[in-house]
């Protein structure tokens, strides 16, 4: 945020791309060169950012049983950082105790904690909150997730000391030193988050020209950014850009530059680029061997999808998540597996997500409504209208079986859906108050007799009398 003040232009805060607004520790002077106060307002982001999160941590430490409360008076960034960092320093108290008595009750007490705590950020979820706070309250569900699925396999483990290797192999966060997403562009922008690295993604499409690319990796080697972490590299044609790309002498050693194990020639900070390359789909095609050398492959492992809906389910602030997350994982497996094969169904991940974020509006709008009817009602809203006549009775039994009892509830009220407006099975359903009822248009009018010769219409024949 900029400001006058007496006359001359100064920097105050700054605001994130969600709205989330800081305020510097002190104010920048914007009266130097650009390029002299741009280093300015950075040094000054990251001195406001570490004191906040000083204090942020300490803040958590005095209101551990109020965290509900705690999270609102913080930065969103600041906040999950705190809880990390608390996080990672109470499962190494825990083990550290565990140690000295040799059982694993102390990572058992750390769980239920874990567990009470995710359950009021699961009522906060609920209630009325705003966008800005929902966003702050989803983001840490996430990573408290993580942390209790952690501490869950440790547990089952028997993990007994801070330095084995399920342990060591975590993400921790320690001030002395100083999830996610569902696929592989997600998890860099997840380690950049971490980082506190700014991650830069170009889609890439057939329309992606030499020049193009060669403007973002010279930006690239010069801001010292991670990116662009292009999606679907080798969607582009290469005889539009490859060869050309290969071709390129000036490309070649900024390439060269960005990568770690030479000394960069033009880079400011540590850069990455990371290049998202799918072979075998359609419409891909294969790189030059001179740009598979500057890259480093890696294999990507298949998600686990029912830890991602549980993880999303919970976001969206449902209850019994687990439990939920199996039926809908089964339920897409099944459907993929069992139904034919038509060119417009999809019962992926992103379905799947598509299909949880859908749920969770709904579960927003009717939080007195039962979350398996919820969830029940958004597969069939999701799902139904695209199938076909031979697919739907099997889709409806593969519902019924993994719903027992449970009735689909309509919606009869088209603004809202409270427990007045929702009829089904549950402690929620009433009769309706308010029934839409839908007219057919009016029947389009007759049309004109003909014209005669001359200009005149013909008569139309009088009716016929009984």
């Amino acid at each position: 945020m900029v400001g006058a003040s007496s006359s001359k232009w100064e920097a105050n805060g700054m605001f994130s791309a969600d709205g989330e607004f800081v305020q510097f520790i002190q104010p920048v002077s914007l009266d130097k060169p650009v390029e002299s106060w741009l280093c300015d307002i950075e040094r000054s982001m990251r001195a406001t950012l570490k004191d906040s999160l000083r204090k942020c941590l300490q803040g958590l430490q005095k209101m551990t049983a109020k965290r509900d409360k705690w999270v609102t008076a913080w930065p969103g960034q600041m906040v999950i950082t705190a809880s990390q960092m608390q996080w990672t320093s109470d499962v190494t108290k825990a083990l550290a105790v565990g140690k000295e008595k040799a059982n694993k009750s102390e990572l058992k007490a750390l769980k239920k904690k874990q567990v009470s705590v995710l359950n009021r950020y699961s009522e906060a979820i609920r209630g009325e909150l705003s966008k800005v706070m929902r966003l702050k309250v989803v983001a840490l569900v996430t990573v408290e997730v993580h942390a209790r699925d952690v501490l869950d396999r440790l547990a089952k483990a028997g993990c007994c000391d801070a330095n084995a290797f399920d342990w060591l192999c975590q993400l921790r966060l320690y001030w002395e030193k100083g999830p996610a997403g569902t696929g592989k562009t997600e998890t860099v922008k997840d380690l950049g988050k971490a980082m506190g690295t700014y991650v830069i993604v170009v889609n890439c499409s057939e329309g992606l020209d030499y020049k193009s690319m060669g403007r973002m990796y010279s930006g690239l080697a010069q801001t010292g950014a991670w990116g662009p972490a292009s999606t679907s590299f080798n969607r582009i044609q290469p005889w539009r850009c490859f060869r050309r790309v290969a071709q390129q002498k000036s490309l070649i050693p900024i390439l060269s530059a960005l990568r770690p194990a030479r000394p960069p020639a033009l880079t400011k900070f540590s850069s990455s680029e990371r290049q998202e390359i799918r072979s075998g789909y359609a419409g891909r095609s294969e790189l030059p061997d001179n740009l598979k050398s500057m890259f480093r492959p890696i294999s990507m492992v298949v998600p686990d999808s029912t830890l991602i809906a549980e993880i999303t389910l919970f976001g969206e602030g449902f209850s019994n998540c687990k439990v939920l997350a199996k039926k809908v994982f089964t339920l897409y497996s099944l459907a993929e597996q069992q139904l034919s094969k038509q060119d417009h169904y999809d019962f992926g991940l992103r379905a799947l997500t598509s299909l949880l974020r859908y749920a969770g509006r709904k579960r927003q709008a009717c939080p007195g409504v039962p979350g398996e009817e919820i969830l029940l009602t958004s597969m069939k809203d999701m799902n139904l209208a695209k199938l076909t006549s031979a697919d739907l009775p099997l889709f409806n039994d593969i519902i019924q079986d993994l719903f027992p009892g449970v009735d689909a509830p309509t919606i009869h009220d088209g603004k809202s859906c409270g427990s007045d407006s929702w009829s089904g099975s549950g402690p929620g359903a009433s009769e309706p108050k308010a029934v839409i009822l839908i007219r057919p248009p009016p029947p389009p009018p007759p049309p004109p007799p003909p014209l005669l010769r001359g200009g005149r219409r013909a008569q139309k024949p009088p009716a016929a009398r009984r």
